[in-house]
């Protein structure tokens, strides 16, 4: 008894295409691998935020353990929007290959039908 699953070029070229346009909503052009996904722009306002430390406390041990926090928890968002951005990315190959192996399972049954009828 088998028990495969039915699979819909469909399905899964919506699926692909779910998965692009998540990514494009992250970073336009990603999706076509024109632009890498960042998070914060290099002159946008948390990198400016960021290298004026008198902007947010000054040098006094509070302030530099607040300053410290906000640069941790941007690297840790520009980290988790990179890790986002790749796996939609890698998900929208993957079934974009499991389209294309779909196809060529499919082509290589039917010339097999085909060389058995002779």
């Amino acid at each position: 008894m088998s028990r495969g699953v039915e699979v819909s070029r469909t399905a899964l070229r919506n699926a692909r295409k779910d998965f692009e346009e998540a990514l494009e909503l992250l970073a336009p052009g990603a999706s076509k691998r024109e632009v890498t996904p960042v998070a914060f722009a290099e002159g946008g306002a948390v990198k400016k935020l960021i290298a004026q430390r008198d902007a947010i406390g000054g040098f006094w041990p509070a302030a530099m353990g607040f300053h410290t926090s906000v640069t941790s928890a941007e690297s840790a968002v520009t980290a988790i929007y990179a890790e986002i951005a790749a796996t939609l990315g890698i998900a929208a190959e993957r079934l974009e290959l499991a389209i294309r192996n779909l196809d060529a399972g499919e082509q290589a049954g039917v010339q097999q039908a085909g060389t058995a009828q002779v």
